[in-house]
């Protein structure tokens, strides 16, 4: 009877070579990690992209956190554009983008990450959810990718409504100054407003986009019927507008909360202080109506719109790359 010769193995440098690369690319085939990197590559293509809008609308949406009876400087989308340009050049409408790509790399792969995790823990491997259900899950992984970033995205709304150059040392330089000055709690400041905004936001994104792609209406490829990317653009578009439009009332008082003190500072005649985000709510419509809620939402409509539908198309194209070059390890569960 034969035996067959047992194949040789490498050694020396080859060996600890193959030990290395294997090494480096098993985490590569874990789903859980390919959702996360797909997830955190497609917020900063997407942020980046629409950075100047993001800073307009921010700068439009705090304007109400001025001198007590002083109306708005800016209000139109336009003539903030040219006032950050005449400040600051035009450099300045990607101010805090850098920090804003740090806070929305680890917030974009949890939101993604996040979604079908809580999908495979709470409806296992059915694959026909109903949009609450979707809503559901998507709103609880915008809420835990919120919660673990929240001081990032704090720090980033001071950082981009910095005209007077008080943070020079960049994204951890002033947030350990806010901290030391204001308490490391201020860190914190806007969460509540923050969470209640999420969740419905994120949930209306991920489930709006699911349902769309499903539905029959969807323009598909004829050779493998999956849906088009220009279908996929227009669906995550959508989606964007309509969980932006549920959301934009507490993204204000969030941002306004978030840069009151900052803006005391700058002031001589003082500022109006909220105590939180009810209070600033009732506050801010009964002062400027409740049109104030909305300042700044033509030019969110603008960011939101290709953001999401590209975050959505970055995040399928990198996961399925990811998939071609490191076939995922199957889990139990999994769908």
């Amino acid at each position: 009877m034969d035996l067959e010769e047992p194949v040789p193995q490498p050694k020396g440098p080859l060996a600890s070579f193959l030990h290395y690369a294997d090494t480096i690319t098993s985490p590569l085939a874990n789903p859980s990690i390919q959702s996360l990197l797909s997830g955190g590559v497609a917020g900063i293509v997407s942020r980046t992209l629409v950075a100047p809008i993001e800073r307009v609308k921010l700068l439009l949406q705090v304007q109400s956190v001025s001198a007590a009876g002083q109306p708005a400087r800016i209000t139109t989308i336009r003539g903030s554009i040219l006032d950050i340009i005449q400040r600051e050049g035009y450099i300045g409408l990607w101010k805090g983008n850098s920090s804003n790509c740090i806070r929305v790399f680890p917030a974009s792969a949890l939101q993604f990450w996040g979604y079908g995790e809580i999908k495979l823990w709470l409806y296992g491997d059915r694959e026909q959810l109903s949009p609450f259900e979707r809503l559901f899950a998507g709103g609880l992984a915008g809420a835990l990718a919120q919660t673990v970033t929240y001081p990032l995205d704090f720090i980033r709304a001071r950082l981009t409504v910095d005209l007077r150059g008080e943070y020079n040392g960049g994204m951890w330089v002033a947030m350990a100054q806010v901290a030391r000055t204001e308490g490391i709690l201020s860190l914190y400041r806007g969460l509540l407003p923050s969470i209640c905004g999420i969740v419905p936001y994120v949930g209306i994104d991920f489930a709006v986009y699911d349902t769309l792609k499903s539905s029959s209406m969807m323009p598909r490829r004829t050779d493998n019927d999956e849906p088009t990317v220009p279908g996929k653009l227009v669906a995550g578009g959508i989606a964007g507008a309509a969980g932006q439009t549920a959301a934009y009332p507490l993204d204000t008082v969030r941002r306004i909360l978030q840069v009151q003190d900052q803006k005391g500072a700058y002031t001589s005649g003082g500022v109006e202080k909220y105590n939180g985000m009810f209070d600033a709510l009732v506050r801010l419509a009964r002062r400027d109506g409740i049109g104030a809620l909305y300042r700044g939402l033509g030019a969110n409509y603008l960011k939101v719109v290709p953001s999401v539908a590209t975050a959505f198309v970055v995040f399928e194209f990198s996961k399925k790359s990811l998939e071609a070059q490191f076939p995922p390890r199957k889990r139990q569960g999994a769908r």
